[in-house]
């Protein structure tokens, strides 16, 4: 029987009875997803919610951060009206304009940043190496010289990554007495490719070039060091070290040494971009070496530095050069030399490089 609202299972089969445990169960999860489900749309909208209100502020900012750089407001004016808690997305919107401005501008978006650095400086003691990485980003785009010490400190960060970060903005803020500081550093930056780390090396300006080329003539230094000084050095249009390139190039002991061609290559680029005629029959001798590479630049460096008298040797290069690499460099070389008649010659032939002739002549080659 029923007694008020209680049920009798005891009176039920046990047939009757699983039924009903399935029904009970049924409806706890039914409960269950229809409460996931709202979670689900809850968190949904709680996060489109704080998307929009994030635009609407980064936009207010934006149209602040302008009015100071047009002299309408002073930064104290807006960094006044930053909350602590946003300070965070605040320097985001700066970094922007800080890689884009110039002169009296960017020392506004410096005013408008300096209030929070010291925020900034804090997170580089965090235990995550992300957090550091950020923080040396940050003060190395926003900040000035005053944060060369800290930085500095930064290179000695058991993370990769942040000392990656920590060389760029050191760089960036340091100036040209940091400069040993930087190449000492280098070893544990070998995984980046040079032209990202001599870029930030040209950033030193010309009072680093004397360092740069000490440490490329030395052979005590890793090549992947010496590599990316010799490439600062060509960015930086640096002609004194035209000479210890010419000198290395030409050096027996030094052909010996090097253990791979990258430092070989660059001293060649570097000749190449910086260097004279004079400089024609050292390169010219790169033209036999067994390395395709090697070959590939110094034909590529004739077309700067060689004369119409290289027009045979770079024209057995695109003939009979086992790499078309090396064949496609030597053919443009010889239309910058005006000796383009090997060229010409090796279009009316049977001969597997008579279309890339056909493709490298312009009609006013012809």
């Amino acid at each position: 029987m029923w007694t008020g609202l209680s049920f009798p299972f005891e009176a039920l089969s046990p047939a009757s009875g699983l039924v009903a445990t399935l029904i009970l169960v049924s409806g706890g999860l039914l409960l269950l997803s229809v409460g996931l489900v709202a979670f689900a749309l809850g968190t949904r909208a709680w996060s489109w919610y704080r998307r929009r209100v994030w635009r609407q502020r980064k936009k207010r900012w934006e149209a602040e951060v302008v009015k100071v750089l047009g002299g309408d407001i002073s930064p104290r004016s807006l960094t006044d009206r930053i909350q602590v808690g946003h300070f965070g997305p605040f320097l985001e919107v700066l970094i922007p304009y800080a890689t884009s401005v110039k002169g009296p501008e960017k020392r506004l978006i410096h005013a408008l940043a300096d209030p929070f650095l010291h925020k900034v400086r804090a997170n580089l003691s965090s235990r995550r190496a992300l957090i550091r990485a950020q923080a040396v980003h940050r003060l190395g785009l926003l900040g000035g010289a005053e944060q060369t010490d800290p930085l500095r400190d930064m290179l000695d960060d058991p993370s990769d990554r942040v000392v990656e970060r920590a060389f760029h903005a050191l760089a960036r803020v340091g100036g040209p007495g940091n400069t040993e500081r930087l190449l000492g550093c280098l070893t544990r930056l070998d995984h980046v490719a040079p032209r990202h780390i001599s870029s930030s090396l040209a950033r030193l300006g010309e009072g680093a070039a004397p360092t740069l080329r000490t440490a490329m003539a030395e052979e005590d230094r890793a090549d992947f060091v010496r590599v990316c000084c010799a490439e600062a050095l060509r960015e930086l249009g640096d002609t004194a070290a035209v000479a210890a390139a010419a000198f290395l190039l030409d050096d027996v002991n030094f052909r010996v040494m090097c253990k791979t061609p990258d430092l070989t290559v660059a001293l060649l680029r570097l000749l190449m971009q910086l260097g004279k005629g004079v400089h024609g029959p050292l390169v010219r001798a790169y033209c036999h070496a067994e390395d395709p590479t090697l070959r590939l630049h110094a034909a590529r460096a004739l077309g700067q530095l060689g004369s119409p008298e290289d027009e045979i040797l770079l024209g057995t290069l695109v003939h009979a050069d086992e790499s078309r690499w090396v064949a496609v460099s030597a053919a443009r070389s010889l239309i910058k030399l005006g000796a383009a008649t090997p060229l010409r010659k090796l279009r009316t032939l049977d001969h597997p490089r008579a279309q890339l002739a056909s493709d490298l002549i312009l009609p006013s080659d012809q």
